[in-house]
């Protein structure tokens, strides 16, 4: 089975062979590893090849290709390997896979939710994150529910401050349940004061 050979500004990829690609995913030229990358997009096959070079590949060119190869085929194991990628100790990995979520609003949205009760604040601030950027009409209704009951300080402002960006009139009553639960935290106070100005504002179609 041949990739067809794909459009580049900065470098022409030569048609290769899946087998060829997946090899050269170990190239010790890093140039050969991008391009081999680059020539799997949409290979199914290529999945776990493609995961197992992200767990140690250091060059950004290379990782982004791999990443975009992934995305092109946005199947539950690239979506699980994102999700897990969430929990790990590195940011600029957990940024990768924020990102990478958000590019799959349709395929992720239900394993993002679950992570919206993730034992861990920090899961789930990066769920916020992810649900903030999803093109589904349930996103802020899910935000609305985590606020109503999450009592951690850090991902309850993280929440107000995406649901002011997509949150409407109807999560007026959550935001001001919120804002009392936390009457002694004088920053929610203040964020949740600006999300319901904002919101406010917007319905009314004026300026904040």
């Amino acid at each position: 089975m041949l990739l067809k050979k794909k459009q580049s500004s900065d470098v022409a990829i030569a048609e290769l062979s899946v087998k060829q690609a997946i090899e050269d995913l170990g190239h010790p030229d890093a140039a050969r590893r991008r391009e081999a990358a680059v020539a799997l997009h949409g290979a199914e096959g290529a999945v776990t090849p493609l995961i197992d070079l992200l767990q140690t590949e250091a060059r950004p060119e290379v990782r982004e290709a791999a990443i975009a190869t992934l995305l092109s085929v946005g199947s539950g194991d690239v979506i699980d390997f994102f999700i897990e990628q969430l929990r790990g100790d590195e940011a600029n990995r957990r940024n990768e896979a924020v990102y990478a979520l958000q590019q799959m609003p349709e395929q992720s949205a239900e394993k993002v939710k679950a992570l919206l009760h993730d034992s861990e604040p920090d899961v789930r601030i990066m769920a916020v994150d992810v649900v903030r950027m999803l093109t589904i009409s349930n996103a802020a209704i899910w935000l609305r529910e985590l606020l109503q009951k999450e009592d951690q300080p850090n991902v309850v402002g993280v929440t107000v401050d995406r649901l002011c960006e997509i949150g409407s009139i109807e999560d007026l009553p959550t935001l001001e349940q919120t804002k009392e639960r936390f009457a002694d935290d004088p920053y929610l106070q203040f964020s949740i004061d600006l999300a319901m100005k904002r919101i406010i504002c917007l319905d009314a179609e004026e300026p904040i």
